[in-house]
Order: C-alpha cells, then structure tokens, then sequence
C-alpha cells in the first residue's frame, strides 16, 4: 500500500487520475450491432471520459508520474478477471501521456519502463509499446537500455517458417533503429549472422574455388523436404567432387561448430536466413556416414534444440534434421551419439523421433535396440584404469575417468610435475592435438553421463540379455564395463536357478561373488539383468549393502542404497490412486526442469490457462503410463488469488503449484494400484518423491480432498505403521556416514526419528518427510531457513555414498540443529525462544 503523506503533489494526482479509472471505467462500452457502431460508441465514451480529459490538461509532470506507474497498475489489473474496461481505459490514458509528453522522456523513467516490458511478456501484451518505443531516441539509448531492446527484438523474431505479425514487424523496425550503431556491419539481404560468416568466408576464396562453394551452399537452400530425395542426393555429390570431400567435410565441421546462433544473445533463435542453409549442410555432412561428422552433428543438434523460455528452441526444424541424419547414417558413432541426444534432448517431439531413428538403425542391423546401443559406445582409448595419456612432446596430457562421473584433464611438464595448463612452446606446437584432446574429455563425459542415464532408466524399463553379452560389454568393455563392473547383477536360467553377483575387482577379468563374497558359477547361467533391490529379501539387501560399503564401491547411481516404495494399506484402501506426497506446495518451474530430466512430460501453467496440465510418464515395455496430478492454487481454491501462492511469472506462468494423486493406466484405462507391477510402482514414487522433496517449499495447509481423491497420508500417520523401506533406508545411510561427521556424539537413531542434542535444546529430526522438531524445553516443529542448510559444509568423498536430496537435507539440519549456539538466523532464533 502506497504511503500517500510520503507522495509529491505530481504523484498524489497521478495517483487520483488512477483512481478516476477506477470508478469510472465501468459504463464503458464493449459491444455493438456492428464493429463500427462500437468503434463510434467507445470514441464517443472516451470523449466522456474525466480520467482521459485530467490526464491531457494535467501538467508534464502529472503525465510523467502517471507514466511511470502505468505499468505496474496495468500489471496489477490485468491479473484480476472480468475488469478488461479498466485495462482499456488505463491503456488508453497511458497512450495519451505519451502523446502529448514533450520528447524525449527523461532517461530515468524510460529505462525503468523498458526493463519492465521486457521482464514482464504478460502486461506486455496490454502496453502501449509501439507508442513507447516511438519516444525514444538513438542518442538517449544507455547499455541497460540496449541489452533491453535486443531482448525485445529477438523476442519478436519470425516464426521457424519465417512467418511474422505486422505488429512484430513494425516493432522490430522500430527497434531495429534504435540500437543500431554507425558504422557497424550490417547483415546482407538474405543473411542470418551464421550465413554471413559463411558467405564472408566463401568471398575470400579465388573465383573457381568461391563459385564451386556458393553453388554448395545455393544447394542446400534449396532442401525442402524432411528427407532429401534421390535427385537433391546425386547433385550433392557432384558439388561436393568438385570441391573435394575431405575440403567439403572439414569446411562444414568448423561451420557448424560456430552453433546454429554465432556472437548472438542466448535468446535468440536461428532465422530462417540460416536454418534454410544449416538444414542442408547437416545432411551433407551426413551423407558419406563419417563417423568423424556424427558427434559435430550431435552437438549441434543439442545446440539447435536447447529452450529458450517463452519462445521454443534454438531451431526446431534444424535440431530434427540433425537427429534424422544420425538415424541414417550407417556408422556405429551416430548410434552413440542418438544416446547422447536422448539423454540431453528434452523435447518430447525430438525424443520420439530419436527413439524411432534408433530402432531404424536396429533393424538395419538386426539387433536390439539395447544391443545395438552397446554394441556402439566407444572405447575412448580407455586403458584398464580409466585413464587416456597423450606425449606431446616433452609434455604429457592425462585424462582419467572417476568413480562418481567426473572426468579430470591434467596435464604434466617435462619433469613429470603437473601443471596448470600445457607449457607455452607445447600450446604452439601442438594446438590442433590440445584441442582435440580437450574435445575428447569433453565427449567422455557427455557419453558417461548418457550411459548412465540408460542403465538406470532400465529399472522402469527391465532389460535381459545373454551371458556372453553382458561380459563383453558390461565387463571387458572399457566405458560400459567402467560401469558395469560396480553394478549388482542377476544371473538366471530356464530351470529357475537365480543368483545375484557383482564383480569381485574393478578390473575387467574380476570374478563374480554373490552377497556372501563367495565365487558365483556362471557356466549355467543363462541370461542377465540388473539387480533391483525390490529383487531380494531384506537380509540379502542389508549384505549387498554392507558389501558395497565395506568394499568402497562408488556405484554409478544408486542400486543397493536406492530407495524404494510399496503399496501401503491406505493406498489400497483408496485402491485407483496414492496420495502418499499430496499437499505439498512446489515451485512450478524447477518441478517442470525435474521433469524433464527424469523423462516425464510436463507443461508450465498458469491461473486462468493450461489450468489442468498433468505430468505423466510412458511406459512403454509394460503398455502403461502414470501421472502425477498437480494444481495451480487457485484452481483448487479461489480463495487464494490475492494471495502469495498465486503468484506469477512475467509470462503469467504460477510460481507455485500443489501436489495431490498419482494415477496409473494399461492400455489408457485407469487400474489400481495394487495391480501394477511393484517396480514400476516404486520407481514412479521414487520420482514423484524426489519432485516433492526437491521442489517442495512446505505444507499445503489449505489442501483437501477432492471427490475420489481419497485421504492424504499424512507423516504422523507413518508412526503408527511398521517402518518403511525408505525410513530403513535412510537409517542405514545415516548410520554409516554419521561416524565419519563432526556431530556423530551428539546423534542417535531412533526408530523413525534421528535425534540431535544441541546446547540450547534437544531435537528430533523425521527420516520419512525430515521434518524437524525441538522437543525440549518446549516441543515445537522448526521451520530452518534454507541458507543456512546450504551454507553447512558436507564432504562424503571418501565414501562410496550418494545421498538422496532428502536424506542430504537430514544431515544438514542435524548439523544446524548439533550447533545449535552457532545460529545467527533471527528467524530460527526467534523460533527456538521461550515461549
């Protein structure tokens, strides 16, 4: 609420044109038997109008004020429904101000407006922008004020097909002008900023080497099709003789390799100018099946289907094209790098279509997809250790691949010291070999993290193959078996003979040993899968974890400690869903980003659109799919519009959403839960879990049921009920890492609760939900500011332990909690105070 004794007299009547809006905007008109009897009857009331009459005889300096506020009373009632009259007649007073303002507008309000128009793509659309942008001047243009109009300017970009509204158009025109700098090189007619270095290059060149290049590049432009046809083919190749085609392919590698977007902001996308020649050139690079051209393609794909918000990726059509070029390319690199693509591409569109060229390139083959995906990941010149080692003259280079997924580049002088970076006389010498060393531990690490990612997806999609399968790749293989030989595996036969074995060393000719440590045969085994622990009993579970802690296995991700989930008796009870994590308040753009890394599809949404916007997941081994349900908070209840829970994003994304009811379906009808498999059931909790405990700001407190949505678990309802795989999980992890923290004296486990003493209190700390309590002197829950929580320093290096997020944040409230005389929050001080 504005302090209206604090207001100049400029503002207190810019403040009482606003109110003028307010009480009379109501008559205005918004109908009509005809467009144009409506056109006469809106001019007639605005010349009616008291708001627009005292803003055009107020002074300059009552105009300004008004101006200055415009925006943020624009934002204020365009989030309200059904007061579309005051919006109108605020946009037609802020219009009016700026007609009749003397020019230019003093620098102060038109950089703080221009950077509200930008933040805010919503209020944006009810802004008189183009009247704004028309009283600004070259030579008033600040660095702030630019870095603003190119956003707005990309912002209002054509579509990928080059298509653009005449208001978008006359908005970039006018933008166009007003961050252009004398002197500086425009783009030709016909070029993007990636064309134009292109055609720039292509200009040096002599006149028969130049001519052959632009007949290239004029044939690229001219691929329609998503698949280039025979004929586009055979011409290709006779331009591309002509030139040469190692020239041809080491010209277009280091073109793409500028990015689909060169020396531009982030946010802009490839225009049509370029995405016509990129498209073409992508396909020629793919056409001779190099495998040297795959991984070029494949980051360039990355790069043309990376988001930007608000408007879409990079360039969608040219993103495809590159993952349509690697599904036909016959060469077992296009292969890896369709992996890499599906590990990091988040699209679903693109995701579908890498998932086809996949099984496109198996049935070329014959196999599996699975197998052929194997059968493709390179070696990298791994040697038994994880290493790779270049002499480069009397210098060294080292790459070594780390048991937790790193991978560190070191380099070594002539007296076998490590230095920072390679000696200079070896930078001159050996620049082409540094940078292709460089590019290799980069490429490590993106395949590491694919294939890791596959592995683990394979839980929820369960995978069998041989015996002499699996030992090939997941043993001796240098990368696969880098993984597979700190994985637990089950080995079965026809007969039901069932062993589960992990490898005995992390070397490639290390023997199988079961949970006991004892030698497992494997000459009647004939298939293998991986381990789940929903795969044995309890006592089995606790020896492969103690094994693995006791050996120091860093698994690649979590297998033996992997939580995991079942059906409880409310669940069953409430039989066609769970509301095990209902009511839990997340941020809705971090839950989207999860989702999307965890292979669910999701879309942002806000109060009054995509209000019902599910995230879901296939399934598509078991014919199923799940979906987790999610509420915009005054979708649920409209009590809260005014409130902080309906706050919203510049493009009028909500900020927050609620959680509620997990659903399963087979063959898209609804099933109960009981009847789905129990690993599938366990890893869709496990996600919606992490979802909850990583996005989660807290309770619901205004959460109900809603009709069949059955009844809310609620974490106090877990203390009357035998403790969970989860709480023993987390017992378990807490257990084995306590010993080896600073705070181990002061903690103990309990049953479900990890107790803290401190020196000001005692506290219990829940394992299911790690809500914490002070339970003496007077027992309350704590609300622990989550600085704090960030700012406690945990090092578990030295053990082969990933902890989840919500276990992570148990130890670090206990860590608070142990130090309790350290805290310098006023707000958990003032909570942990007598009362």
């Amino acid at each position: 609420m504005t302090d209206r004794a604090r207001l100049t007299d400029a503002e207190k009547k810019a403040f009482a044109i606003y109110e003028l809006i307010l009480t009379s905007s109501g008559d205005r008109p918004f109908s009509g038997h005809t467009l144009e009897q409506m056109v006469r009857d809106i001019a007639d009331w605005k010349a009616q109008n008291p708001a627009l009459k005292a803003i055009e005889k107020a002074s300059a300096e009552v105009q300004l004020e008004f101006l200055k506020h415009s925006f943020e009373w624009l934002k204020a009632q365009s989030k309200e429904r059904g007061i579309f009259r005051i919006v109108s007649t605020l946009i037609d007073v802020a219009s009016l101000a700026l007609s009749v303002l003397p020019k230019p507008l003093p620098a102060e309000i038109a950089e703080t407006l221009l950077s509200d128009v930008r933040k805010d793509a919503w209020v944006r659309t009810y802004f008189p922008l183009q009247k704004f942008l028309a009283v600004l001047t070259r030579d008033q243009i600040t660095a702030k004020m630019r870095e603003d109009l190119q956003s707005l300017y990309l912002q209002h970009a054509p579509s990928a097909t080059g298509k653009i509204e005449k208001h978008s158009e006359q908005l970039r025109k006018t933008i166009g002008e007003l961050i252009r700098i004398d002197g500086e090189k425009e783009l030709e007619p016909g070029r993007g900023p990636w064309s134009q270095i292109v055609f720039d290059e292509v200009a040096a060149k002599e006149d028969v080497t130049r001519a052959g290049w632009e007949a290239l590049l004029e044939h690229c432009r001219t691929l329609e099709q998503t698949v280039p046809g025979k004929a586009w083919r055979t011409r290709t190749q006779e331009l591309v003789a002509a030139l040469g085609v190692e020239e041809v392919q080491e010209n277009l590698q280091r073109w793409i390799a500028l990015g689909p977007t060169p020396g531009q902001s982030p946010e802009a996308r490839s225009p049509i100018e370029d995405s016509r020649y990129q498209k073409g050139v992508i396909w020629i690079l793919g056409l001779k099946g190099n495998d040297n051209a795959a991984a070029p393609i494949a980051n360039f794909g990355i790069a043309c289907l990376r988001k930007i918000p608000m408007l879409g990726a990079v360039s969608q059509k040219v993103g495809f094209a590159c993952v349509q070029v690697l599904g036909a390319m016959e060469c077992s690199e296009a292969v890896s790098q369709l992996s890499r693509l599906r590990a990091k591409v988040k699209y679903s569109v693109a995701r579908r279509l890498i998932e086809k060229s996949l099984r496109l390139a198996a049935d070329r083959s014959g196999m599996t997809t699975d197998d052929l995906e194997d059968s493709c990941v390179g070696n990298f010149g791994l040697d038994a250790e994880a290493k790779v080692e270049s002499q480069l003259g009397d210098a060294k280079a080292q790459i070594q691949l780390c048991a937790d997924g790193r991978v560190a580049l070191a380099w070594y002088n002539s007296d076998g010291k490590i230095v920072k970076s390679p000696p200079a006389h070896i930078r001159k010498a050996f620049a082409k070999e540094i940078k292709s060393f460089s590019a290799l531990k980069k490429e490590l690490e993106s395949t590491y993290s694919a294939q890791c990612f596959r592995l683990e997806s394979s839980f929820a999609n369960p995978r069998t193959m041989s015996v002499e399968h699996w030992r090939k790749y997941f043993i001796e293989h240098r990368l696969l078996g880098f993984l597979g030989r700190r994985l637990i595996w089950i080995f079965r036969n026809a007969e039901g003979w069932e062993v589960s074995g992990l490898c005995s060393t992390a070397s490639e000719d290390g023997r199988i040993q079961d949970s006991f440590g004892e030698d497992v045969d494997l000459s009647q085994a004939q298939s293998v899968s991986l381990w789940h622990p929903l795969s044995c009993d309890t006592t089995e579970l606790q020896r492969w974890r103690d094994r693995i802690f006791a050996l120091s296995i860093r698994q690649p991700f979590r297998q033996a400690f992997r939580e995991f989930y079942t059906v409880t008796s409310d669940e069953r009870t409430a039989r066609m869903h769970s509301n095990r994590f209902a009511g839990i308040l997340m941020r809705q753009h971090q839950l989207a980003s999860l989702c999307r890394v965890r292979g669910w599809n999701y879309r942002l949404m806000g109060t009054g659109f995509d209000g019902f916007n599910v995230p879901s997941i296939a399934l598509p081994q078991w014919n199923m799919h799940a979906e987790f349900y999610v509420d915009v908070p005054t979708d649920r209840n409209p009590e809260l519009e005014n409130s902080g829970l309906n706050e919203q994003s510049g493009s009028g994304i909500n900020l927050f959403v609620s959680s509620d009811q997990v659903r399963f379906y087979r063959d898209r009808v609804e099933i109960p839960v009981d009847e789905v498999p129990v690993l599938i059931f366990s890893e869709i909790m496990r996600d919606v879990d992490l979802f909850t405990s990583v996005c989660g700001i807290g309770e619901d407190e205004k959460w109900i049921d809603q009709a069949d949505r059955g009844i809310g678990m609620l974490p106090e309802q877990f203390e009357s009920q035998e403790l969970s795989g989860i709480i023993e999980l987390r017992k378990s992890i807490l257990g084995r890492v306590l010993p080896h923290t600073t705070i181990a004296e002061k903690c103990r486990l309990e049953k479900s609760w990890l107790n803290v003493r401190g020196q000001l209190g005692t506290y219990r700390i829940q394992l299911l939900w790690g809500g914490a309590m002070l339970t003496s002197p007077h027992p309350r829950w704590l609300n622990i500011p989550q600085p704090l929580l960030d700012a406690v320093p945990i090092d578990l290096s030295k053990l082969p332990l990933d902890l989840d997020y919500r276990t992570e944040m148990i130890l670090r409230k206990a860590h608070v909690l142990a130090d309790d005389w350290k805290i310098d929050s006023p707000d958990l001080i003032c909570q942990l105070m007598p009362e």
